[in-house]
């Protein structure tokens, strides 16, 4: 039985403004087994907030029209907002409730890693002030997860700047980052730490975004999630990306009538679309066609490769940006200097002309006095600046060589990520792969079943070429693109890199493996759906090694072969810590049990390239 998936095609469906009304909403289309409680704080008395009304307002709009049980507050006060969390945890207890969203508009802020939603007759001068008088997000979450057997998702766009005023400033800025419970999705206006925008129109950026999306029929929130990231990255170029983290067990849409079962030849042209669109933009160096496929196909075949490729193009358009910005810097520094020195050269010629001027009418004065002509004594020769103008340019640094990452049984092994000290979060990381020529691991190679070693060989990067994103290992035996993805392994070809590795590490973080896979001439069609399970300690020949747990379950749907993998990474190592691949055939026999464990590595550490 294979894995439903699910291709997302762009719709233009916004839903329009309804009526905002205060406590459960008297609709009679309302569902009650889907529950929201939305609440949106603008008048605060120190700092004030021109859009969380607005956003509530649209956002209680959405969920009326699409059929949720509304309960919608307005600048609500710590007694307020306590009362109506109380009766929206016992409703969600109730046996008919299935789904359960909370939506929160206004100021936010963190403590002790906890995070607090303020009131707006909230006055806070200490911190011991924001326990006693805001309302712990933790209170929230516990009245939710004494409610068994439910969906909840919760979204904050809570992270805006200085929410006291003057009369105190938090040690850290925004809301602090919490892994979902299970069964859960969190989605915040902007990372943990940071602070997000209160907008320019009649919504905040990350809630006009937001509105749009999930107002779009036929679309898991997930996806719409990642495209309000895409979208908000882009309209704040770079200063306000939002993140979300989930432990949902089913997809999840806004509006039910959406979720119809795509038919096997819908599937296969939406997998075709997805196909051609990778064909038409794999090389391309333009950031308008990363950003069309990711807002088309938010959990394609090729999101994660898209995400990475998206990434390093604006960091590129930025680092171009910086270095006008920079060169036109210079020239105003230069102009200025040449005006400078202009101006002093004027200075000076004036005052040399005034001193000239003055010694001529000495000598005129000495002669009439002396009553005889004599010799015009030479004017005095202006002082020269002792100022000197002096260029200089940085030189190489001497240094004794590149900093490299050298892991083998018998030497300590490095700390490559720290724990988080967070107790509410394992933290979040980026990839952190660059390759280079010389980058070599020694893998172990075992049969999963029998624990039999079967070989122990050596991988060393022969080639790397960043135009075509694509790495070789042992001169072309292996192939892969910049994030480490297969393109070839030994005789197996792969017509797409197979997404194995993500962007980013995220405890909760899914996404889509699809492929075409080759070997002897014969290709079959089969994805994996993959995800960050959780953060382990584990042991290889290599040593310990606190790394990100990746399963993958799959479908091959030519060969009817049932897939399983798993990858231990860490952030910033080039090479698996250890790697499973397991397939079974059509009868639930073992075709391939392969497990591949690191030995010993070596490459530059990130951050010294």
């Amino acid at each position: 039985m294979t894995t439903r998936r699910t291709f997302i095609k762009t719709l233009a469906a916004a839903p329009a403004l309804l009526s905002f009304r205060r406590g459960w909403a008297a609709n009679s289309a309302a569902d009650p087994s889907r529950l929201a409680l939305i609440i949106g704080n603008s008048s605060y008395r120190d700092a004030p907030l021109v859009n969380p009304a607005n956003d509530a307002r649209a956002v209680g709009a959405l969920f009326t029209q699409a059929g949720f049980t509304v309960d919608a507050r307005l600048d609500t006060t710590r007694g307020d907002m306590m009362a109506a969390i109380e009766r929206f945890g016992a409703a969600a207890k109730r046996a008919e409730t299935k789904l359960v969203v909370f939506y929160y508009a206004g100021h936010g802020a963190q403590l002790d890693w906890r995070n607090y939603l303020l009131p707006v007759d909230a006055v806070v001068e200490k911190p011991e002030d924001m326990k006693q008088r805001c309302v712990d997000l933790g209170l929230l979450l516990g009245q939710l997860s004494a409610a068994k057997d439910k969906t909840f998702v919760i979204i904050l766009d809570a992270c805006r700047n200085n929410p006291f005023g003057s009369a105190y400033r938090p040690e850290q800025k925004g809301l602090s980052q919490f892994d979902a419970p299970v069964g859960s999705l969190l989605a915040y206006a902007t990372a943990p730490g940071n602070v997000a925008s209160d907008g320019e129109g009649q919504n905040g950026l990350y809630t006009e975004n937001l509105v749009r999306e999930l107002g779009k029929r036929n679309t898991r929130i997930e996806d719409a999630l990642k495209r309000v990231r895409l979208n908000v990255r882009l309209a704040s170029h770079g200063e306000q990306i939002p993140w979300e983290t989930t432990s949902l067990e089913d997809d999840i849409f806004i509006f039910s009538e959406g979720q119809k079962k795509l038919s096997e030849s819908e599937l296969e042209k939406l997998v075709e679309a997805d196909v051609s669109e990778w064909g038409r933009i794999k090389s391309s160096k333009k950031i308008d066609d990363w950003v069309s496929y990711l807002q088309t196909f938010p959990n394609g075949r090729f999101a994660e490769i898209a995400q990475m490729r998206l990434a390093r193009l604006l960091a590129e358009d930025e680092k171009l940006a910086a270095e006008k910005r920079q060169r036109e810097k210079q020239q105003r520094r230069e102009q200025e200097r040449i005006e400078r020195e202009r101006q002093r050269i004027a200075e000076a010629e004036r005052r040399a002309a005034e001193r000239r001027q003055q010694d001529e009418q000495r000598q005129t004065a000495e002669q009439k006095r002396i009553g005889h002509a004599s010799a015009a004594t030479p004017a005095a020769t202006p002082a020269s600046d002792p100022a000197t103008v002096q260029s200089s340019r940085p030189g190489a640094v001497a240094t004794s060589g590149t900093p490299m990452i050298d892991i083998r049984a018998g030497l300590a092994v490095p700390t490559l990520i720290a724990l988080s000290a967070n107790p509410y979060s394992a933290g979040r990381y980026p990839l952190g792969r660059i390759f280079t020529v010389g980058d070599e691991a020694t893998i172990r190679q075992t049969d999963i079943l029998t624990g039999v070693e079967e070989k122990t060989y050596r991988t060393r990067v022969t080639r790397v070429d960043y135009e075509q994103d694509r790495v070789e290992f042992n001169n072309g035996h292996t192939i892969t693109d910049l994030m480490g993805n297969f393109i070839k392994n030994g005789p197996v070809e792969f017509d797409t890199p197979v997404q194995f590795i993500p962007a980013e590490f995220q405890i909760g973080k899914k996404w889509t493996a699809a492929f075409l896979r080759t070997k002897n001439d014969k290709t079959s069609n089969a994805y994996y759906d993959m995800q960050i399970v959780k953060r382990e300690t584990i042991n290889v020949p290599a040593g310990s090694f606190d790394t990100f747990l990746i399963e993958g379950k799959g479908w091959n749907m030519t060969t009817s072969s049932r897939l399983e993998a798993r990858s231990w990474l860490v952030p910033g190592l080039n090479f698996s810590i250890r790697r499973e691949l397991v397939v079974r055939n059509k009868r639930g026999k073992f075709v391939q049990t392969e497990r591949y464990e690191l030995v010993a590595l070596r490459h530059p550490a990130i951050g010294t390239m």
